[in-house]
């Protein structure tokens, strides 16, 4: 899904921190302390992705987050595009960062680590955590391959690629993604089979004991 590349940007804006903030016009005795913001707005998102992710669901935090996402990059666009006019245009650039890691991190960062687990069931999930997990190291190399010749060839639209795939995540979220939470497996199944092949019968339904009776933790 769309994590496959987000996490990496955001291991890019740790690994970068002190470049992207140079490029959204931070002074230079002030980009330390911007860096170590990021580490924090980190740690908060994962604190607050803790509290709310029984409580709006897993659907709404992925439609939601990479929709904040979108939202904040995009002004961070606007503000570098204007840091020349407006001397505030920095920070705000820098808070969009912050807000930016915020929404990642309580929305889609909490909840793809659980949805294998929900989407699943026992037999194929070893393979689509291989697959999740072949996605986000490859998307991590690629990323971090070419993010330095994007920020030198997009400049203030560094982020209008990333962008594209928060579009495409919160669409296909919204869409094809069934809520998960308070739902046993057969429940998720039919509901995920119902969204992408409207129409379509599954046929007769398992009759049996539920091995999961719910995912609400």
């Amino acid at each position: 899904m769309g994590a496959g590349a987000q996490r990496p940007l955001s291991s890019q804006i740790y690994a970068y921190a002190s470049a992207v903030f140079s490029q959204a016009g931070i002074p230079q005795d002030k980009i330390q302390y911007a860096a170590i913001g990021t580490g924090g707005c980190e740690l908060l998102a994962t604190l607050l992705s803790c509290l709310v992710i029984e409580r709006a669901g897993r659907r709404v935090l992925l439609t939601g987050g990479y929709g904040l996402m979108t939202c904040w990059g995009s002004v961070f666009t606007v503000a570098l595009c204007l840091q020349g006019s407006f001397s505030w245009m920095a920070y705000l650039a820098m808070a969009c960062i912050f807000a930016f890691i915020l929404s990642f991190g309580i929305g889609p960062a909490g909840v793809t680590g659980i949805l294998a687990t929900e989407l699943f069931d026992q037999m194929a999930r070893p393979a689509a955590y291989m697959v999740c997990g072949a996605l986000m190291w490859t998307m991590l190399f690629l990323v971090g391959l070419v993010f330095p010749f994007i920020m030198e060839g997009l400049s203030h639209f560094i982020y209008v690629p990333f962008l594209c795939v928060c579009v495409c995540a919160a669409v296909y979220s919204g869409i094809f993604l069934p809520e998960t939470r308070g739902k046993s497996f057969m429940e998720i199944s039919e509901e995920l089979h119902r969204l992408n092949f409207p129409g379509r019968s599954r046929g007769p339904a398992w009759a049996g004991p539920e091995v999961v009776r719910s995912t609400e933790l």
